[in-house]
């Protein structure tokens, strides 16, 4: 398929998936809503790929939904009875569901989508140029893309409650201080800085990454004792893997090698 609104680069274990319409900075229409769906399936189902890199060209990561579908829906359906597009819960789902860890380089400006969709990515790195903003109710909307799940749980409900609320803006230094995102950067350092966290994670056997991912998001929504039951079985399952068993022989042959060098610096 031939991408529009978004472009993707494979880079080893990697997939960059950049969000491309810099001159409306990277804001969400149709056309890249259904791109993102069909480019998270594509990577999800190649099995070279360990690790999803989300970014945006030019200068903003994302301004959020494009007001002009607002406005177009507004006047095509005065009455409200056509089936909209919007609320559609396929791209959320695309997001939540993606068995792969995702990484979010948030290199500027990030408003609405723009900042919910990094919610439900794993990792969240923020150039210091960033800016956030829960601004839907600024246009008379509520929270979407399960951030009012994600919120919360990040930055506690009082903070997440002030930021829909108010819809104000806030920088990335705030950002990193109430949990929103993980690391701030230099903004020249920040794709350098994801590539690096990507390659480490592509580095680890991929079965043990994807099933410790769905262990995190499993606890999110679980009981302390569901936690326990899950845990012990998914350990106990990884164990009889041929991957933990090429994983262990490889660190055994790593240490006795460590081991040799050790002794014969000592001669």
């Amino acid at each position: 398929m031939k991408y529009r609104d978004i472009e993707w680069i494979r880079e080893g274990g990697i997939a960059w998936i950049y969000l491309n319409r810099p001159e409306v900075l990277n804001a969400l229409g149709e056309t890249m809503k259904d791109e993102l769906i069909h480019i998270l399936k594509e990577t999800e189902e190649d099995e070279r790929i360990r690790v999803l890199i989300l970014t945006g060209r030019g200068r903003g990561f994302c301004a959020g939904a494009d007001l002009n579908r607002f406005k177009e829906y507004q006047e095509e359906d005065r009455d409200h009875k056509k089936k909209s597009r919007f609320g559609s819960i396929d791209l959320p789902r695309a997001f939540v569901q993606y068995p792969k860890p995702i990484i979010a380089a948030i290199n500027g400006p990030a408003y609405g989508f723009g900042f919910t969709v990094t919610l439900t990515c794993d990792i969240r790195l923020a150039s210091k140029k960033a800016i956030f903003s829960a601004a839907f109710v600024r246009i008379g909307v509520t929270p979407e893309f399960c951030s009012t799940y994600f919120l919360p749980r990040l930055v506690g409900y009082g903070k997440a409650a002030e930021l829909i609320f108010t819809a104000r803006p806030f920088d990335a230094r705030e950002a990193f201080e109430i949990g929103a995102v993980d690391r701030v950067l230099p903004h020249h350092r920040l794709l350098t800085e994801a590539r690096k966290m990507a390659n480490q994670i592509a580095s680890m056997p991929s079965g043990a990454i994807q099933k410790a991912k769905e262990l995190l998001r499993h606890g999110m929504q679980s009981t302390l004792e569901q936690v326990i039951q899950y845990e012990s079985m998914a350990f106990l399952d990884r164990m009889k893997t041929d991957e933990h068993r090429i994983a262990l022989n490889q660190l055994f042959a790593k240490m006795k090698l460590t081991r040799r060098r050790l002794s014969g610096s000592k001669k």
